[in-house]
This record gives C-alpha cells, structure tokens and sequence, in this order.
C-alpha cells in the first residue's frame, strides 16, 4: 500500500485529502514543515503532499530540504496560495504537481494517480 506524508498545519486540510482519497492508501501527517521533515525520514513515504503556508517553516523552505536530503523525493504541493512566483519556485524546486485548494477529489485523485502510475506504485 503506497505511503502518503499530509504535511499541513490544518488538520480539516488533512482529513480532507484522506478523505478525498480513500482507503488505497497508508497516511503519515505531520502539522508543521519541521515534523514534516522527521516524518518523511523516518517513514520514507511514496509521495508527500505539502502545504505552503505554514508557521516557522513554509512549505517551499520543507520542499528546498527534501530535494538536498533526498533528490528523489516525490512532492505534490497542495496550497491556496495561487501566487503565480509560488508556483513557479514550486516548480523549480522539484514539485511534481500544483493543486489548488479547495482540493477536489477528481484534481487530486489525477495527480496522485499520474504520479503513482508512472512509479509503478
């Protein structure tokens, strides 16, 4: 069963996307970048999704971190912030994916989907 890391400071955010999701999968949650970080070394999950706008740690900063910790790190963001330098640096830091919140099951079902059937997952 995949593993999926929700880091986000909103718990309604991250139940959510379990919800949206389903069963298929087995989920880590992590409220803040920092714990997000533990998390995903001590878990190593298939794909994390990843807020930006959180306290102390934004979600940008916890991506520029995984990808010099781990070059493989599979990251979806998941953000209301449609800032369109939020999505560029989102993407020149390694994020597989942009999805606007409020998430829809079919936008972040597609994603995840993709990403899953490209690894193989």
């Amino acid at each position: 069963m995949p593993k999926l890391l929700l880091v986000d400071d909103s718990t309604f955010a991250r139940n959510q996307i379990k919800r949206l999701l389903g069963d298929g999968y087995e989920y880590i949650e992590a409220a803040d970048g920092l714990n997000g970080l533990e998390a995903y070394f001590l878990h190593q999950p298939d794909l994390v999704l990843l807020d930006i706008t959180m306290p102390d740690m934004n979600g940008l900063d916890v991506l520029a971190q995984l990808r010099q910790l781990d070059a493989g790190a599979q990251v979806v963001i998941c953000s209301a912030d449609v800032q369109d330098h939020s999505r560029t640096r989102a993407a020149e830091l390694g994020a597989l994916a942009f999805v606007s919140k409020p998430v829809t099951a079919e936008a972040l079902r597609a994603v995840v989907e993709s990403i899953f059937s490209r690894t193989g997952d």
